[in-house]
C-alpha cells in the first residue's frame, strides 16, 4: 500500500457561507468577507457562497422582496449539497426582523444535517430580548455554535437565551494590528479625539460639555472630531461648536485610509462617551489603542472588557466628572500620559492576539476536522487499555 493510501487526507468539507457581503461596507459585512477569504485560503477556493445582501441597507417592499429571493436561493444551495458526507454552514445573524431570515436558513441547515455556526454582531437582542432571537436559538438547535464578540457578551447572551448551549468568542480586534513602537511624546495642548457617526447617542453633546469643563478648569485642550453627522441637527451642533469654542474645536469630516491614520496620530486621548443602548464592540476603540492612544469610554456592550479599567466610566456615570481629573493629570504630567499610551498599546496587542486566536478557532469549527463523539473516544480508550 502506498503512503497516500496508508495516511489518507480527510475529505474536504462542503462549506456554505451565507450572509451580507460588501456592498454596503459595515462591521458585519467586513467580518463575513474576512471569514470567507480565510476559508477560501484553507479550502483552496472550494466554498459555496450565498450573498444575502440586496445591495443596500434599509427596508421597504423592494428590499425584502430581493432578500426573500436570496434566502430561497440559499435554501436551494443547501439542498444541493445534501449528498455530501461532511456539510457545514456559517452565517452572520441579522438583527431585528432579519433574525427571521437567519432562523429560516439555520432551520433548513439543521434539517439537512449541516454543522451550523451563527455569528452575532449586535447587542440589541441582549439589551432588549426578543421573541425572534428566542425562536432563532431554538430552531438552530442545541448543537449550533454561536459566536459572540467577547466573554461578557457570551455570558449575557446565554443567560438571556438558554437554548444557545454552545458558544465561543471572536473579537473584532482582528482588524487592528497594533503599532510596533510606542508613540513619541507630544507637547502643546491636550488633543482629545472622537471618531464615529456624530450624534447624541455617541455623546456629541457630552464632548462639548467636557471641553467647556476643561477650559473652566484651566486645562489647555483641543477637541478633534471626525466622522459624518447623522442628521441635520447633529451637523448644526458641530457647526455651533466650531463657532462657540473659537478655534478649540477641529472637524475633519469622514476619514478613511491615510486620513484616518493621521487623525489617530494627531490626538493624545480618544473619548467615547456613548449612550447608545445597543453598543457592542466599537472598532474605533481598538483603532485608537492600536495607535497607542489611551481611551476614555462609557462601559457598554463589550467596552468594559476591551479597554483598560482606568479609562472606564460606569454605564450611568457622569462622563465629564469622571474624565475631567484624568485629563487634567495627563495634560500636566506627560509622563503619566505616555504610560497610559503604552498601556493602551499593550491592551491592543493582547486584544489582537485574542482576535487571531478566535478567528483560528472559528475557521477550525467551520472547515477543520470535527471532534470525535464522546462515545467513540471512550470506545477507543477501552481498546487501547
Amino acid at each position: 500500500m502506498s503512503a497516500p493510501d496508508r495516511f489518507p487526507h480527510p475529505a474536504t468539507p462542503h462549506v456554505v457561507v451565507s450572509g451580507r457581503l460588501p456592498p454596503p461596507v459595515d462591521g458585519m459585512s467586513r467580518v463575513t468577507a474576512l471569514v470567507l477569504d480565510r476559508l477560501r485560503e484553507r479550502l483552496r477556493g472550494r466554498v459555496e457562497v450565498a450573498d444575502l445582501s440586496p445591495g443596500w441597507n434599509g427596508g421597504g417592499f423592494g428590499y425584502h422582496r430581493r432578500k426573500i429571493g436570496r434566502v430561497l436561493g440559499t435554501m436551494g444551495r443547501l439542498a444541493a449539497g445534501v449528498r455530501r458526507a461532511d456539510r457545514r454552514f456559517y452565517m452572520p445573524v441579522d438583527a431585528g426582523w432579519g433574525a427571521l431570515y437567519t432562523a429560516a436558513l439555520a432551520g433548513t441547515a439543521r434539517l439537512l444535517g449541516y454543522e451550523r455556526t451563527l455569528h452575532h454582531h449586535s447587542f440589541a437582542p441582549i439589551a432588549k430580548p426578543t421573541w425572534r432571537m428566542r425562536l432563532l436559538t431554538r430552531v438552530a438547535g442545541p448543537d449550533c455554535t454561536h459566536v459572540l464578540l467577547c466573554p461578557a457578551m457570551q455570558l449575557r447572551f446565554q443567560r438571556t437565551y438558554p437554548a444557545a448551549r454552545t458558544c465561543t468568542t471572536m473579537s473584532n480586534a482582528i482588524f487592528t494590528p497594533p503599532a510596533l513602537a510606542p508613540r513619541p511624546p507630544r507637547v502643546g495642548p491636550l488633543r482629545i479625539g472622537h471618531l464615529s457617526n456624530l450624534c447624541a447617542d455617541k455623546g456629541l453633546d457630552t464632548l462639548f460639555a467636557l471641553l467647556r469643563a476643561l477650559q473652566v478648569a484651566g486645562v489647555d485642550a483641543r477637541l478633534v472630531l471626525a466622522g459624518p453627522g447623522l442628521s441635520q441637527r447633529d451637523n448644526a451642533l458641530v457647526a455651533a461648536g466650531l463657532l462657540a469654542f473659537d478655534g478649540a474645536v477641529e472637524y475633519r469630516g469622514p476619514v478613511s485610509g491615510a486620513a484616518k491614520d493621521a487623525f489617530y496620530r494627531d490626538i493624545d486621548v480618544f473619548a467615547f462617551p456613548t449612550r447608545y443602548r445597543n453598543e457592542a464592540q466599537p472598532l474605533v476603540l481598538f483603532e485608537a489603542m492600536a495607535a497607542g492612544v489611551p481611551v476614555l469610554a462609557h462601559e457598554r456592550g463589550c467596552i468594559g472588557s476591551d479597554i483598560p479599567h482606568e479609562g472606564l466610566v460606569p454605564r450611568e456615570g457622569d462622563f465629564v466628572a469622571t474624565a475631567l481629573p484624568i485629563l487634567d493629570t495627563w495634560s500636566a504630567d506627560r509622563e503619566a500620559l505616555a504610560a497610559a499610551s503604552e498601556q493602551a498599546l499593550t491592551r491592543a496587542r493582547v486584544a489582537f492576539e485574542a482576535g487571531r486566536s478566535g478567528l483560528d478557532a472559528l475557521l477550525d469549527r467551520i472547515a477543520g476536522p470535527l471532534p470525535l463523539p464522546a462515545a467513540a473516544v471512550r470506545a477507543k480508550r477501552r481498546v487501547a487499555g
